[in-house]
């Protein structure tokens, strides 16, 4: 069967939690839940009907395609329809009708900033990044934009993936001198890594249920510490740097060491704890910004 062909294989695909993404598909669903109970009349009026449009997402109900939406660019990655174009030796698939581009972007999702805290020599991020597209999504989506049903997803995806600081980071120290790949190469506990905790740290149960009860709490405890309508940032460089230094002092706590798949390091017991904590007001920032950016663009 073709991937995602029938609506029922996409729902299917949507419960998976594909490793290494920035947030798990549960993460993306709480942040896009936040932001699409703030999106104004007007351009929620606007979203739903770009996300009718588009070929994967138009049999979906208009809140239900908006939360598939927040996942849709991570599952492309094992979609057969896409290909893989950061390797050199790809080849492009067939252009399908409603889709500009094929490839999978994988490096849309990340910019790697770095940072050694044992003076190990650092590499500058590569081109395309999270950054470079998120400055465009932000200057370009609107009711003009002519690929405006293919962006949108791109645009709700990767703003959350930038509030998860190990879409903003890479550490470089002696064992790992080209970086950790935003603490992928960094091993936590038996055969996983440091990124991947930090994906899973809100759950992995992708249920209407939970995600909505989740979102509804993260939004409520922002709203009591920040009021309804907090003054955030709309500089997508200033939400990538917040992510940089939250990586270099929550994140990266236990040391230089980069730990192995049969000798992880052994966290500090009240390490998740806190990245549970970190993460909530990460998700709550990015479905408040995120209703902001698609509240003036769609005015």
């Amino acid at each position: 069967m073709r991937p995602l062909g029938l609506l029922a294989a996409w729902t299917a695909v949507l419960t998976l939690v594909v490793p290494a993404q920035a947030w798990n598909a549960t993460g993306h669903r709480v942040l896009a839940a936040i932001a699409y109970d703030r999106l104004t009349p007007a351009a929620r009026a606007h979203v739903d009907a770009l996300l009718h449009r588009h070929p994967d997402l138009k049999n979906l109900a208009p809140r239900d395609a908006f939360l598939a939406a927040a996942v849709w660019p991570d599952v492309i990655k094992s979609d057969t329809r896409f290909y893989d174009d950061t390797r050199s030796s790809a080849q492009p698939t067939p252009l399908l009708p409603g889709f500009p581009s094929m490839a999978r972007h994988t490096n849309w999702h990340y910019i790697d900033i770095p940072f050694s805290p044992d003076g190990t020599p650092l590499e500058p991020p590569k081109s395309p990044n999270a950054l470079e597209q998120l400055e465009r999504l932000l200057k370009t989506l609107g009711p003009k934009d002519p690929d405006a049903t293919y962006d949108i997803p791109w645009l709700i995806h990767i703003e959350g993936d930038v509030h998860q600081p190990l879409h903003c980071s890479s550490r470089f120290v002696k064992s790992e001198p080209h970086g950790d790949q935003g603490g992928n190469l960094v091993y936590v506990t038996p055969g996983r890594n440091l990124h991947a905790l930090w994906d899973d740290i809100a759950g992995t149960d992708t249920s209407p249920a939970y995600v909505n009860n989740l979102a509804a709490g993260i939004a409520a405890d922002f709203v009591q510490h920040n009021g309804a309508h907090p003054r955030l940032s709309k500089n997508p460089k200033k939400w990538i740097d917040e992510g940089f230094e939250l990586a270099t002092s929550e994140v990266y706590t236990f040391g230089p060491e980069t730990g192995s798949r049969e000798h992880p390091i052994e966290l500090p017991s009240t390490y998740v704890s806190n990245a549970r904590n970190v993460a909530r007001v990460r998700l709550a920032v990015a479905g408040f910004r995120l209703a902001a950016a698609l509240n003036r663009r769609f005015k």
